[in-house]
């Protein structure tokens, strides 16, 4: 009988060090990166950066506008054969034009990439950094939970952290063959 009593004494000995709560801590990741002042700041720079090409872009556009407007009234002048010629000039010219289009925003699509994966190493390091100071078991985003009390969520401390830290987020100009 006594051998019972130490198995079930054992039993809920070893069942009850699972049963303690763990710490928890909430933060909002997206929130983080999309209220970042060296964030914003480098998007606006990009925003300017770009805007020098989109005007390049606006004059090719026209350019290619005011080429069709010419292949539809020297329609009645010019031969079938002429037509076609201009026709597929300007065609070649609309995807030449069309690709460049898609590399530029590729490019920039991916530089924004680049630096928001820059913010997310820093926000990560940090929150590893919290913690180990303040013995959290679990981070979660705020994404990941349905309710959860308001005590919980550190991301303004995080983002006070991540205020501090000077970031370098460089991007690549577009370049242009």
């Amino acid at each position: 009988m006594k051998l019972v009593y130490i198995i079930i004494f054992l039993i809920i000995n070893v069942l009850s060090s699972n049963i303690f709560s763990q710490t928890i801590a909430i933060v909002d990741v997206q929130s983080l990166i999309d209220n970042n002042k060296i964030y914003i700041k480098t998007l606006k720079d990009i925003e300017l950066n770009q805007q020098k090409y989109l005007n390049d872009f606006d004059i090719k556009e026209n350019e290619l506008k005011i080429k069709l407007n010419e292949i539809e009234e020297s329609k009645l002048i010019l031969s079938e054969d002429e037509i076609n010629m201009q026709i597929e000039n300007y065609n070649n010219q609309l995807s030449q034009f069309t690709i460049l289009i898609d590399e530029f925003n590729f490019h920039y699509q991916n530089e924004i990439i680049n630096i928001r994966e820059i913010i997310l190493k820093e926000i990560l390091n940090l929150l590893e950094k919290y913690a180990l100071e303040n013995s959290i078991d679990i981070i979660l985003d705020s994404t990941t939970y349905l309710i959860a009390s308001n005590s919980l969520d550190i991301t303004i401390n995080i983002n006070n952290e991540l205020e501090k830290l000077n970031l370098n987020l460089e991007y690549k100009d577009f370049e242009t063959n």
